[in-house]
């Protein structure tokens, strides 16, 4: 992104003024949704004045760019907006699973006795973590849990229970489904943000080549066409 610098002058102990880090100024916005609307304007300023040109693109070649840009744009806010939801399904589902477990530890204590149920737990996916045993927090190693689970549940003869072989099944195949689903669309995400980021980069560049022309073609009028063509502010 083309940007300008400032160098204001810092005085330093002694009276010498020193030379302060320059201030970058952008020229396009940095947000997508206003530099959606900038590249929109400068794209349909373009085409409205075809005596501006640049040999190394054309106007509809940089529209089709501003269009592609858009559909990226697009996708991103789409896939994105899934995710909260996906996130709050899958918090949910261990929610569940935390307390089923807990229930599940009573059903292996009347069978094993208290002071046996803790060296059974291991057939059941529960772990020792901290002070307390439960399903491991990480989310691969939880579904490698769940079939543990469901194997001992019938082992043990709790198949019938209310925590039994039908709860964790059904809890296997809608958590696996959920977290699969969330990978999916955080993997969408990724693809179509570094999409966006890649095509905004060479529309920076055709729109930072449009500045250079319209100020050489309007010396003393060019920060009015600036505004003119979309450009609202001096810089970001």
């Amino acid at each position: 992104m083309l940007t300008k610098q400032l160098h204001p002058d810092a005085v330093v102990s002694g009276g010498t003024p020193a030379p302060a880090k320059p201030i970058k100024k952008a020229y396009t916005p940095i947000a997508d949704a206003d530099f959606l609307t900038v590249s929109q304007k400068v794209s349909t300023s373009w085409a409205a004045n075809p005596a501006i040109t640049l040999l190394w693109i054309a106007q509809p070649v940089f529209k089709t760019m501003v269009d592609d840009y858009n559909a990226a744009y697009s996708t991103r806010l789409k896939d994105g907006s899934e995710r909260p939801s996906l996130t709050q399904s899958i918090g949910q589902l261990e929610t569940q699973m935390d307390a089923a477990v807990e229930q599940v530890k009573v059903y292996i204590q009347k069978k094993f006795k208290k002071q046996n149920a803790a060296a059974q737990y291991a057939r059941y996916g529960i772990l020792h973590q901290g002070s307390a045993y439960r399903f491991a927090r990480d989310r691969d190693n939880r579904k490698t849990s769940l079939p543990l689970m469901i194997d001992a549940i019938a082992a043990d003869g709790f198949g019938a229970e209310e925590y039994g072989t039908a709860f964790w099944t059904t809890m296997k195949t809608n958590y696996e489904t959920a977290v699969a689903t969330a990978g999916n669309t955080d993997g969408k995400v990724s693809t179509s943000v570094s999409s966006k980021n890649e095509q905004k980069k060479n529309i920076t560049q055709v729109m930072n080549a449009l500045r250079f022309v319209l100020k050489g073609n309007y010396p003393n009028t060019y920060k009015s066409i600036y505004r003119e063509w979309g450009w609202q502010k001096e810089d970001y």
